[in-house]
């Protein structure tokens, strides 16, 4: 009785093995996807940054009459 148990505890360890290995390998259609989403987060960036240096111009013309006061 405790062969068998040995025996099928081996084949399930396989089976998971297999399968492990199975969804470990890259697919061509996944790469695709993954190129997309770094175009689309390298386009964020760049509308970030934009953005970004038009809050520091505002803020910059805005406290410039305040640095003068003092």
């Amino acid at each position: 009785m405790r062969g068998a148990f040995l025996i099928v505890t081996l084949i399930a360890l396989l089976i998971v093995g297999l399968l492990v290995v199975k969804n470990m390998t890259t697919e061509v259609d996944e790469g695709v996807q993954r190129m997309d989403t770094v175009h689309k987060a390298k386009d964020t960036v760049r509308e970030v940054d934009k953005q970004t240096k038009d809050l520091q111009d505002r803020l910059k013309k805005a406290t410039q009459g305040l640095e003068d006061a003092r």
